[in-house]
């Protein structure tokens, strides 16, 4: 007799993919690696989709901001559809909602969805079950650039004997954005009794906690100083069942409700990567710059990593600074171009 454990769903979660965008903060000087500030975003998606397709995966959730609405041409467009044509061919079930910069352009209407792919509506929630894999989600897309509707608190309860997922784009409390999209509380996602929640709208990893299983993964690329760290997805592993229902999650959890064993796990995708420079004390300027710079790892082939030196580091050692760096190294000065400062969600 078998008796070994089936083998554990691996889920990718992504958000705010921004396709399209732009890559703000970099400099140019003698020795400074090449970064196309236009290209550089669509390298970032391709590596993503890449690693998914590649990486034994069962299924993708997308939780808002595909498009960027600043640019909305037909790159964008071929773009997208090339990656959701990525995830069909690989035979990954894959869901998506819309965020705000979705509600501002026309191109998720223009695109021709394979047939393993759902981009859920705005008007009222949607559930997509995925018998094979036993995972139901449920979700619903921002309709307006400004949505303050709740949409977590109108989604179904969770469906019994599943593994139930939440997929939205919204700022919750709005603690983390600088733009309020779907507001809602993180005890209302806790009460909905789901497993996971996939969100998107904020720009870094977090797990907003409060009693639900919830996560932002970042988005795919940065686009400035203001978004350092690794950039890619979140990998969600689904085990299981747990031995016991998790009464801390869902103090309730009824009949057939057993939990399943649940991990989540941050990937690095993006070949550009945003770091912070912070020297205050130059009489150790030297060593700090060594110890930062190996606190990162390496770029990927063709990659390269922009430091960016922060208000209280003394402008004289920009110049110390890339003697030091590598060749995948491009130091800029705390004195960005306009808009490139930090930035949580949008």
């Amino acid at each position: 007799m078998n008796t070994s454990a089936p083998a554990p769903i691996r889920v990718a979660h992504l958000a705010d993919l921004h396709i399209g965008s732009e890559l703000r903060g970099l400099a140019q000087y003698p020795g400074a690696p090449a970064i196309d500030r236009r290209e550089a975003p669509y390298e970032a998606l391709s590596a993503a989709v890449h690693r998914i397709v590649g990486g034994g995966y069962d299924a993708v959730l997308i939780a808002g901001d595909v498009f960027d609405r600043r640019h909305t041409d037909a790159r964008a467009l071929a773009a997208c559809q090339d990656a959701l044509g990525a995830f069909h061919e690989a035979g990954l079930h894959t869901v998506v909602v819309s965020g705000n910069h979705d509600a501002e352009t026309p191109l998720p209407h223009k695109l021709n969805l394979p047939p393993s792919v759902r981009w859920l509506g705005a008007d009222a929630p949607e559930s997509v079950t995925w018998p094979d894999l036993g995972i139901t989600v449920h979700g619903q897309s921002v309709a307006v650039p400004d949505e303050r509707r709740d949409l977590a608190a109108g989604l179904p309860r969770a469906v019994p004997g599943a593994v139930n997922i939440g997929l939205l784009h919204t700022s919750l409390h709005g603690a983390w954005s600088r733009r309020i999209c779907a507001p809602s509380d993180p005890r209302t996602l806790a009460r909905a009794g789901y497993d996971y929640w996939a969100l998107g709208h904020v720009h870094h990893r977090l797990v907003p906690g409060a009693g639900a299983f919830a996560a932002y993964p970042g988005n795919t690329h940065a686009r400035g100083p203001g978004e350092s760290g690794g950039r890619g997805f979140t990998e969600l592993l689904i085990e299981g069942p747990a031995t016991e229902p998790d009464r801390d999650r869902d103090p309730d959890p009824g009949p057939g409700r057993e939990r399943r064993r649940i991990g989540i796990l941050p990937v690095d995708t993006a070949p550009v990567r945003y770091e912070t420079l912070h020297l205050p004390h130059p009489q150790t300027a030297e060593a700090d710059l060594r110890e930062r710079f190996a606190s990162v790892p390496p770029p990927p082939a063709g990659g390269a990593v922009v430091w960016t030196l922060s208000a209280a580091t003394p402008p004289g050692l920009l110049h110390e600074a890339r003697s030091l760096a590598g060749p995948s190294a491009m130091i800029c000065p705390a004195e960005g171009p306009p808009g490139g400062g930090p930035a949580v969600a949008c």
